[in-house]
């Protein structure tokens, strides 16, 4: 009797291991076919393609690849006036779930150069996909700070593929602002950014950590070793910077629900320190 109890449970055993087996076989052929297919020029085109349709920009990029976490990494992607070296992007892979996840769930970039080239007529800047990213960052640096709301008639990144809730990260970042002649009237070089999500009495919060080697703002004053860490907590327009520094000066903990404006006001204050 306990001979002919413990065989069928072997066996149960034994096609149970089989069919482990099998699945993993599947999954790292499938694993290594899709790192495989991402480094195909066809795949390269199609990349390119459909961040151009996207976005009403010519985009071009060297190669792509598959990262170990399934991510994506994008080597010498360039636009007008923007030139990546490296792109890494993690996905959201059930981001169709829900309607406020973005399909990129973080984005890295390292040793980004944006230009930004402010058009005559209507002040806006180019590249225009970016429009909304200069004027806010403008805004602090002094330029343009009344001119903050989005114009829908821009071309946009689709939102079901990244929106705020993607969560940035600039390794060694050089953003420069022009006028309508090409003259650089503002810039930002050296910079490190840092953005990370947590939650706080059941409400997510996100962490702005931000360092630049030299920062020159629209009235012509300086910033070096500029460091600031920021955070805002979700549902609310308030942001709170809690430490906001450079090579001769330092701020106290601040809140405002109008940072991109008021920010510029703080960093004059802090470069009379100078």
């Amino acid at each position: 009797m306990a001979k002919k109890q413990t065989v069928p449970k072997k066996r149960g055993w034994q096609r149970i291991k089989r069919n482990a087996i099998t699945l993993l076989i599947i999954v790292i052929i499938l694993y290594i076919g899709a790192h495989v297919i991402s480094r195909l020029e066809g795949t390269r085109q199609a990349v390119a393609d459909k961040l151009s349709n996207g976005t009403r920009q010519q985009i071009s990029i060297e190669k792509c690849s598959m990262t170990p976490l399934m991510g994506l990494r994008i080597q010498n992607l360039s636009f007008q006036g923007v030139e990546m070296p490296e792109v890494i992007m993690s996905f959201n892979w059930f981001s169709f779930l829900s309607d406020e996840s973005p399909f990129v769930k973080e984005l890295r970039i390292k040793s980004m150069e944006m230009r930004f080239r402010r058009i005559p007529i209507s002040g806006n800047w180019e590249p225009l996909v970016l429009n909304g990213i200069g004027s806010r960052m403008g805004a602090v640096l002094g330029l343009n700070p009344t001119k903050m709301g989005d114009d829908q008639s821009l071309p946009k990144f689709p939102p079901y593929a990244i929106n705020a809730k993607t969560l940035l990260q600039l390794d060694r970042a050089k953003v420069v602002w022009k006028d309508e002649n090409g003259r650089d009237i503002a810039y930002i070089t050296e910079a490190d950014l840092r953005l990370k999500s947590g939650s706080f009495v059941k409400r997510k919060v996100i962490q702005a950590l931000f360092n630049c080697g030299h920062m020159k703002l629209a009235s012509n004053r300086t910033l070096r070793e500029f460091q600031l860490e920021a955070f805002r907590v979700e549902g609310s327009q308030i942001i709170t910077v809690l430490n906001m520094a450079d090579s001769n000066g330092q701020y106290d903990e601040f809140s405002s629900a109008t940072l991109w404006q008021d920010l510029n006001l703080q960093l004059n204050q802090l470069s009379e320190m100078n």
